[in-house]
């Protein structure tokens, strides 16, 4: 018999077999035979295996494996396959026969597999065609507080209710069943002996028999009731949250590491002129353009950086004005200690800087008014105690003072000398009031150069002026008059030339010889003065004894 006869023999005689059989020409492991019950196990015929991912992706690494050990399992089409091989040899031709049956579980197998569903942590089930109940895990009797027995071949109308069980059928079980189709959902059913409602994600997907008929439905159902309150609750408190947000009279917001914010406030929309959804995602360039963003960008970096909180003055530009913003970034933290994002909170400060603005001018002006009110009260307090033409003191200011005086000097001695401008009216008609005015100023300058800071020269009238001079006897004074007296001749001379040689005369008087007090010392050195110009004048005289 050729290699050809023989191979039809094998053929022939397998493919009147009942059990399911593929042959594998074990010389370039190429399938040669995939009987009918084979094909129709495994969906495929010869032609298609040959060209399949079954073949090249499962079965023939399978078979080159198993060849060792005469049989394996593979997992096709959600099914696990047993193979049982046997190797025939006729005249040299070496061929691999595969039986093929769908692997039953064992017992163990199946006590794990129940275990498993009982453990699982969600209602587990099956129903057949007429929506009974096939199946049922632990956790379906202990909802139902029946035994597993008590709900096989019961539907759903027994346990949640004749309207509960109605509705079930009709808007999920009905189009797995009828129609072949997985439900993915979420239902809530009413459980009477709990005498309250139940949410429950559901997946429910259709049971095909062999030859691909739909022969019920299988269900896994997990309990989120408490779940959906913890969503419930989180909403409602969200809710709160965002309602307090919204009405807090700050801007809030929520930004991320790249600086993109998460989270805005009402207020915030208001500001922005754009709605939550719209601004969500954006970081502060997309959002406020680059010059705002620079600003905003800085204080961001530091929060994450430094992981500290942030306070800061920030503007934001309008369209018409700049607006202030006091703002606090505070840093959010993970639950490994990284700065993930952070809150904003900031408050509009605007008013408040154009009040402080406003409180700034108006104290510069008040500083202002003050330096000049104190301007004005030192010239009226000059204009007060001082004469107008020559600057000197001015004879209500001596007579204030000149007590005083007396008073310090009364362990020594205070002088007086009594000055006066001879002829002084015939150079007033002669030459004019001007230069009058500045000849009296000149003799001012004099008596002021001459004099210690601490001595008291005064206008007391028209050309005539009075020189306290404080711890100075009688000789001194004469001294210092006689240096004044020439010193004005001097200047007077250099700069009035056409004054014609005007001249002084000088009275002294000096405490405690002619008296110890201001009116008795002046009455003196005014009686001197007096001698003086009845003795020719451009002289100084001491008063005579007292």
């Amino acid at each position: 018999m050729d290699d050809g006869e023989c191979l039809m023999s094998i053929c022939s005689v397998l493919s009147q077999l009942r059990q399911a059989y593929l042959v594998v020409d074990l010389n370039d492991w190429q399938p040669v035979l995939l009987n009918q019950e084979a094909c129709l196990l495994l969906c495929e015929n010869l032609d298609s295996l040959n060209h399949s991912k079954l073949w090249h992706n499962t079965l023939l690494p399978v078979l080159k494996q198993a060849d060792k050990a005469h049989d394996s399992v593979f997992f096709h089409q959600q099914t696990l396959f047993q193979l049982y091989l046997s190797k025939v040899e006729e005249d040299g031709c070496e061929y691999l026969a595969a039986s093929i049956t769908k692997a039953a579980p064992s017992k163990e197998q199946l006590h794990n597999l129940f275990s498993l569903l009982d453990n699982l942590g969600a209602y587990v089930y099956c129903k057949d065609t007429q929506y009974n109940y096939s199946f049922v895990n632990r956790q379906v009797c202990e909802l139902f507080s029946a035994l597993p027995e008590q709900i096989i071949g019961r539907n759903d109308r027994a346990f949640f209710g004749e309207e509960s069980g109605l509705r079930l059928i009709r808007e999920s079980d009905h189009f797995v069943i009828e129609q072949g189709q997985v439900i993915e959902k979420e239902e809530v059913n009413f459980i009477p002996h709990l005498n309250e409602y139940r949410h429950y994600l559901t997946v429910k997907k259709p049971l095909f028999d062999d030859s691909g008929q739909i022969t019920g439905l299988f269900g896994i159902s997990t309990d989120i009731t408490e779940l959906k309150r913890t969503q419930q609750q989180l909403f409602e408190s969200e809710q709160q949250l965002s309602t307090i947000l919204d009405n807090v009279g700050a801007y809030i917001f929520i930004k991320d590491r790249n600086c993109c914010f998460r989270y805005i406030n009402k207020k915030t929309e208001e500001l922005f002129q754009r709605n939550s959804a719209e601004v969500v995602g954006l970081n502060n360039l997309e959002l406020l353009g680059e010059e705002q963003a620079a600003e905003f960008d800085r204080t961001d970096v530091q929060v994450f950086e430094s992981g500290q909180r942030i306070d800061c003055l920030e503007t934001f530009q309008l369209e018409d004005e700049v607006r202030y913003y006091w703002t606090v970034k505070i840093p959010l933290c993970s639950d490994q200690g990284d700065v993930e994002r952070y809150i904003g909170i900031s408050t509009d400060i605007t008013e408040q800087k154009r009040l402080e603005n406003e409180l700034r001018e108006s104290n510069k002006c008040l500083e202002q008014q003050l330096e000049e009110i104190g301007r004005l009260k030192d010239e009226l307090h000059i204009q007060a105690t001082h004469d107008a033409l020559t600057g000197l003191y001015n004879r209500r200011f001596l007579e204030e003072h000149a007590e005083l005086a007396f008073t310090d000097s009364q362990r020594g001695s205070a002088s007086i000398l009594m000055v006066d401008v001879d002829h002084f009216k015939q150079v007033n008609d002669t030459l004019g009031h001007q230069l009058g005015d500045e000849i009296l100023q000149l003799l001012a300058r004099v008596m002021i150069d001459e004099c210690r800071t601490n001595d008291l020269v005064c206008r007391y009238g028209g050309e005539e002026f009075l020189i306290l001079l404080p711890n100075a006897d009688a000789d001194v004074a004469y001294q210092k008059a006689e240096w004044i007296r020439k010193a004005y001749e001097i200047e007077v001379a250099r700069h009035f030339p056409q004054a014609g040689g005007s001249s002084i005369s000088i009275g002294v008087a000096a405490s405690p010889k002619h008296g110890q007090d201001f009116i008795k010392v002046y009455q003196a050195a005014d009686e001197a003065l007096y001698q003086a110009k009845a003795l020719g004048r451009n002289r100084t005289v001491r008063a005579t004894n007292g």
